[in-house]
C-alpha cells in the first residue's frame, strides 16, 4: 500500500470515529435551542423550532446514544463477518445519515430519540472496526509498521476533532448562549453532510487486505487453525517491536483473515483470557476516570464559578483535548504504551484531587485550570492507548470479538457516569439552603475524589499487567 493510498484509507476510515465524538456532545451547546415549554411552529415548514423536553426527558435522549453505541458494539463482529472490516466501516456512515435525517426533521422528541440511537448504533460500530482498520493499515507494508503508534492514534484524534467541532458548530449556528431558536437542526444535520462524502467515496478506498502485504505475512497477527482447537495460541512478532511492546514474543504461521474466534472461546483460552480481561479493564477505567463527566457536565459543574462563561470554556476543553492528542501522535512510538499510560493516569490523579479542592473553595482560577490540564493529561495517555491495545495484544482472529467486548464496556461504563454523575456528586454534597434542596451546594467537588481513587486503582493496574515499552 502506497502512502497516498494509506492516507485516504486512514482518512476515509477516521470520518467514522469522527461520528462518535460529534454526536457525542452535539446537543451539549444547543440545549437551550433545542429545549422549549411551548413549540412554536414558523412557515412554511412547520417543524417545531424547539421540541417539549424537560430535563428528564432530555437525559433521557441525550444518554439513548450510548445505547445505541452498546448495541453497535455487540453487533460489531456479526458484521464483520458479513461485510468484513471496510464493509462495516461503510455502513457505518448510512446509519449515520438515516439517524441524522430523522433528529434533524423531528417534530417530537420521540423522533429525536430514536435518530440518536441509530447514530448510537453507527458510532458503536465504527469504534469496534476503524483501531483494527488502522492497524491493518499500519501492518501492510514495513514502512507503515514503523508508524504503527501514530496511525492507531489518529482514531483517538478524530473522535476529539467530532467533540471540538460539535462545541464549535453550536457556538456559531445557535449563539454563545446556544439559545436560538430552531438552530440546532443545522447542528444535528452536519454529521449527515460528513455521511453522504463518506458514501460517495468508499468505492475509491482500497482496503488494506486488497493489497499485496509486501513481504509481511499478514495484515495482523495470526495463528493456526490447528493450534485453535489444541487451545494454543500463536501471534506473530510485530514488524517494529518498538512499535508495539506489549505483544510477547512467539512463532509465526498463518490463517484466513476471514477465520474468527468467538468470544467464548477467548475466555477459555488462558493465552487470550488476560488479555482480553485487561483491554476490557482498561476501557472500563478510561470512562470512569471521570472524562467524560467533565466532558458532559462541564458546563453545569463550571456555571457556579464560571457564569458568565461556563459554555465557552466548554468548547475549550474540546479544543484543549484535540490539540493534546496532536502529541501523543508523536509520543507513542518513542515513548511506548505503557509509559504515556502511567503519565497520564498520574497527571488526572493529581488534577482530579485539585479540582475537588478548588470547587469545595470556590476557586475559580484553580477550577478552570484543573479541568483543563485534567483533559490534557487524558489525551495523551488513557485516552488513545487503550484503542490500539485491542489489535496489539490479541492476534488478529480475536480482535472482532475482544473489540466488541472492550467497546461494549466502555458503552456501558459511558452510560453509567452519564446518568449517576450527578446524582453521585448531589449524594456527597449537600445544599448550602437544607430547606431548598435545589439551591447551590457544599462540597460539590468530593465527587471527583472518587474518580482519583479509580483511576489510582488503574494506574496499578497498568503498572502490573503490561508489559514495558520501549
Amino acid at each position: 500500500m502506497s502512502d497516498k493510498t494509506a492516507v485516504y484509507s486512514i482518512l476515509w476510515a477516521c470520518i467514522s470515529s469522527w461520528y462518535y465524538g460529534y454526536h457525542l456532545s452535539e446537543l451539549n451547546f444547543p440545549v437551550n435551542s433545542l429545549t422549549c415549554i411551548t413549540p412554536a411552529y414558523p412557515p412554511p415548514s412547520r417543524l417545531p423550532l424547539c421540541l417539549d423536553l424537560d430535563s428528564n426527558l432530555y437525559s433521557i435522549v441525550t444518554a439513548i446514544f450510548t445505547v445505541g453505541g452498546l448495541i453497535g458494539s455487540l453487533g460489531s463482529s456479526w458484521i464483520v463477518e458479513k461485510e468484513g472490516i471496510k464493509g462495516g466501516i461503510a455502513w457505518t456512515g448510512y446509519l449515520n445519515l438515516v439517524g441524522v435525517l430523522g433528529m434533524s426533521i423531528a417534530p417530537h422528541w420521540a423522533l429525536l430519540a430514536i435518530g440518536r440511537l441509530v447514530v448510537g448504533i453507527s458510532s458503536g460500530i465504527a469504534i469496534c472496526l476503524v483501531p483494527p482498520y488502522l492497524s491493518m493499515v499500519a501492518k501492510s507494508t514495513p514502512e507503515l509498521a514503523a508508524k504503527s503508534g501514530q496511525i492507531g492514534t489518529m482514531n483517538q484524534l478524530a473522535i476529539v476533532i467530532g467533540l471540538f467541532s460539535s462545541q464549535v458548530a453550536g457556538l456559531l449556528l445557535t449563539g454563545k448562549e446556544g439559545d436560538i431558536p430552531g438552530t440546532w437542526r443545522y447542528v444535528v444535520s452536519i454529521s449527515g453532510i460528513v455521511a453522504a462524502i463518506q458514501i460517495v467515496t468508499a468505492n475509491q478506498i482500497i482496503a488494506p487486505e486488497e493489497k499485496t502485504q509486501h513481504g509481511l505475512d499478514a495484515p495482523t497477527p495470526i495463528f493456526d487453525e490447528a493450534d485453535i482447537e489444541e487451545g494454543d495460541v500463536f501471534s506473530a512478532r510485530p514488524a517494529n517491536e518498538a512499535a508495539s511492546p506489549l505483544l510477547p514474543p512467539s512463532n509465526s504461521t498463518s490463517v484466513k483473515p476471514s477465520e474468527q474466534l468467538t468470544l467464548r472461546s477467548i475466555m477459555g483460552n488462558t493465552s487470550l483470557r488476560g488479555p482480553a480481561i485487561l483491554v476490557a479493564t482498561l476501557m472500563a477505567i478510561q470512562q470512569l476516570s471521570g472524562v467524560n463527566a467533565v466532558t458532559f457536565y462541564s458546563t453545569p459543574v463550571l456555571r457556579p464559578l464560571l457564569p458568565a462563561s461556563a459554555g465557552v470554556m466548554s468548547v475549550g476543553i474540546t479544543l484543549v483535548n484535540a490539540i493534546m492528542t496532536i502529541p501523543a501522535i508523536f509520543l507513542m512510538d518513542r515513548l511506548g504504551r505503557k509509559t504515556l499510560l502511567l503519565a497520564s493516569i498520574a497527571g488526572m490523579g493529581i488534577t482530579s484531587t485539585l479540582l475537588a479542592v478548588a470547587l469545595d473553595n470556590g476557586h475559580r482560577t484553580l477550577s478552570a485550570f484543573s479541568i483543563i490540564s485534567f483533559i490534557a493529561a487524558f489525551s495523551i495517555g488513557l485516552g488513545p492507548v487503550p484503542f490500539l491495545l485491542v489489535s496489539e495484544l490479541v492476534p488478529s482472529p480475536a480482535i472482532p470479538a475482544v473489540s466488541s467486548l472492550s467497546l461494549s464496556v466502555n458503552w456501558i461504563t459511558n452510560f453509567v457516569i452519564a446518568i449517576l454523575f450527578l446524582p453521585l456528586r448531589d449524594f456527597l454534597s449537600t445544599p448550602i439552603d437544607p430547606r431548598d434542596p435545589l439551591s447551590s451546594r457544599k462540597g460539590e467537588g468530593r465527587v471527583f475524589y472518587v474518580f482519583t481513587g479509580v483511576l489510582a486503582i488503574g494506574g496499578m493496574l497498568v503498572w502490573r499487567g503490561l508489559r514495558p515499552g520501549k
